[in-house]
C-alpha cells in the first residue's frame, strides 16, 4: 500500500489494484505506525489494578481459587466484584506455569 502511494498512485488506483476500499487505503497510507490505525482505545484503569501484584503473589504461592482470592481482597479493602477477580486470574490458570497437568486424550483401539 505504501509502495503504491509513494510511487505516485492515487488512493483510488491503489484501492482498485489491491481490491480494497479507497477509504481503507487512505487510512493505512496516511498512518506512520500501526498504532495509528488501531481502533481499540487504551485500557482504562480498573479498581483491581492496585491488587494485581498481590493476586500474582498469592497465585505463585499456590492459591488458585478465585473465590478465596476475592475474599482476601475484600479483607484488604477491595470493593469490586468476584467476576472481575475471576477474569483476572483466568489467564494465570491457562499459562504455561499453571502447575496443572496437560490433558491427554487416548483414542479407542
Amino acid at each position: 500500500m505504501h509502495a503504491l502511494t509513494e510511487a505516485g498512485h492515487s488512493y483510488s488506483s491503489a484501492a482498485r489494484e489491491l481490491g480494497l476500499d479507497r477509504h481503507t487505503v487512505r487510512k493505512y497510507a496516511r498512518a506512520r505506525t500501526w498504532h495509528e490505525v488501531m481502533r481499540r482505545p487504551p485500557r482504562r484503569p480498573s479498581t483491581l489494578d492496585p491488587y494485581l501484584d498481590y493476586l500474582q503473589q498469592r497465585w505463585d504461592e499456590g492459591e488458585h481459587s478465585a473465590k478465596i482470592l476475592h475474599q482476601e481482597l475484600l479483607a484488604k479493602g477491595y470493593l469490586g466484584h468476584y467476576q472481575r477477580v475471576k477474569m483476572a486470574v483466568a489467564p494465570l490458570a491457562t499459562g504455561p506455569a499453571s502447575g496443572r497437568a496437560a490433558r491427554t486424550s487416548t483414542l479407542p483401539a
